[in-house]
This record gives C-alpha cells, sequence and structure tokens, in this order.
C-alpha cells in the first residue's frame, strides 16, 4: 500500500520491480507500521481486542502519506485529528462486514481517498463516501443498534463498543471488560438465597452477561472490586463524592440498586441510556 503499487493478491503482481518498489521505503512503511500499532494501542487495543488487523494497514499508510512523526501519538495538537481517526476505526470494527471479504478493493479505494487529500488530517468523509461504493458503508440501522446491546462478556465486538459508548476514558492505561453486577453472584442458588423468586431466576441469568451489565474497568480497580455489589464497590473506590458521582454519570451508574434484587430493573434503565448513547454516536435516526 505504502509502495503504491496494485494491491490484488496475484501472482502477476509480484514483478521485479513491484518488490523494489516495496523494498525501497521499507524502513518508512516499517516505521509506520510501529507508530501505528503504538496509536492503537493508546485507543486501547491489543492483540485481543483488535478484532481485525487489517485496520493497521491504511492507518501506516496515512501515517506514511504525511510523514507524520513519533510525536503524533501524544501530542495535544493532533487530538482532534486522533479522535477522528479512533472514531473511525472504532465504528469499523463495531460494523459487520467491513474487514472480512474484499481487502484488496477496500484497501485500495482507502488510499485513494487518503492520495485525494494532499493536506494533513484524517479524511474520514472521503473514506466513507469509497466504501460505501463497496457495499461497506458505516451508516447504523436501529436494528443494528439493538444487535449491539446484546452483545456478549468477551464477544470480538464487545470492547470496541462499550469504547465507544465511553469515549472519556484514558484507554492508554490497561482497561478489563468488568460485570458491574458481578457474575460470580449469577448461580440459582445465590440469587435463591439473595431472595430472587424461582420463576424470576432465568431473567437474570439471560442478561448478567450481556452488554448493559458489562463496563471497562481499570486493571487495578477492577482486581479490587472482585464479588463486590457495585454500589458498595463505588463507596469504598470514591471517598470524595463529587469523584463518585463524576464516575456514575459517566459510565451510566445511575440508581444502582443496593442488592441483587433491584438489578433486572437496573439493567433495563441502563440498556435505555446506552441505547441513546450508540445512536449519537452512531448518528442513527431513532
Amino acid at each position: 500500500m505504502v509502495a503504491g503499487v496494485d494491491l490484488r493478491f496475484q501472482v502477476s503482481n509480484f514483478t521485479e520491480s513491484n518488490m523494489h518498489k516495496v523494498e525501497s521505503p521499507w524502513g518508512t512503511t516499517r516505521a509506520a507500521l510501529i507508530r501505528a500499532v503504538a496509536l492503537l494501542g493508546t485507543f486501547g487495543f491489543s492483540e485481543r481486542t483488535l478484532t481485525a488487523a487489517s485496520v493497521v494497514v491504511p492507518l501506516a499508510y496515512y501515517l506514511a502519506k504525511h510523514e507524520i512523526t513519533d510525536s503524533y501519538v501524544t501530542s495535544g495538537a493532533d487530538a482532534n485529528d486522533r479522535m477522528a481517526v479512533r472514531q473511525w476505526i472504532t465504528r469499523s470494527l463495531v460494523k459487520r462486514g467491513i474487514w472480512c471479504s474484499g481487502l484488496d478493493s477496500l484497501l485500495g479505494r482507502i488510499r485513494h481517498a487518503i492520495d485525494q487529500q494532499p493536506e494533513y488530517g484524517f479524511p474520514v468523509a472521503e473514506i466513507e463516501k469509497e466504501m460505501t461504493t463497496l457495499g461497506k458503508s458505516l451508516s447504523f440501522e436501529p436494528t443494528e443498534i439493538d444487535e449491539l446491546l446484546e452483545l456478549k462478556y468477551g464477544g470480538q465486538r464487545t470492547f470496541p463498543v462499550l469504547a465507544l459508548l465511553y469515549p472519556g476514558l484514558d484507554l492508554a492505561k490497561q482497561f478489563h471488560e468488568d460485570h458491574i453486577f458481578p457474575r460470580s453472584r449469577f448461580t440459582r442458588r445465590k440469587l435463591r438465597n439473595a431472595g430472587i423468586t424461582e420463576d424470576a431466576i432465568d431473567g437474570y441469568l439471560s442478561r448478567f452477561d450481556l452488554l448493559p451489565n458489562l463496563q471497562l474497568l481499570g486493571g487495578v480497580p477492577n482486581v479490587e472490586k472482585q464479588a463486590k455489589l457495585p454500589a458498595d464497590w463505588l463507596e469504598e473506590a470514591f471517598a470524595v463524592e463529587a469523584e463518585r458521582v463524576t464516575f456514575v454519570h459517566a459510565n451510566d451508574l445511575h440508581d444502582l440498586p443496593l442488592d441483587m434484587p433491584g438489578f433486572v430493573e437496573f439493567y433495563e434503565q441502563r440498556k435505555a441510556r446506552m441505547r441513546d448513547r450508540l445512536t449519537t454516536a452512531l448518528g442513527v435516526t431513532p
């Protein structure tokens, strides 16, 4: 991609001339790949959470094309451009079918969009226009929002969706997918002991592993939280009330019940708030 040769993976493209074009700028290409991975790390992506490695390629091409240096990864002056990159990458990972088939054509169109804007700045609108011509639009329908709200703990798209929902997190630090109401409390015996009626238990068991009961939590706080109920943990983790209120609002943890019988009501209320956030973040018409 950086060499500017035909991207189609076919024998006729592996000519001596093309190989020379690939080898000549290899120092630039290698540096851009390393820089792209470092940037993705600041977005919170790792080997596990980056579900399509192909996203590294257009990012590396953009960095190489504009001769962007290491300072871009942390520079305050580049913060808005990094946010544009982060949102595009996240949405492309959340949307089904973007990075599976037809990669040669997709990467070629993205390269064309970047080439058409000689000035510095990640051309999100131009890239998405090219993607749409290939049937890989990043627009979302209301039914897709409903599907995203049913994502499970540890699923391929769960981390990107949580990162999209709560963009204020400093994802350069290590974050874990955490159950707000600890999963260890969701056994039939423990639910009965907590006062949950037999006919309501299945409703608890069908919900606890899904997106509305998940949040991104730093590695150390996640270990400290363990099996504590969320209301109890918040009291211990945030001694200053103003900090606790900020955390609650930032993570849609309003009206946390004190015990397990209030879980389903909290789950449904948080699900509604998450639906509103996703609708806005993905530009869906309600």
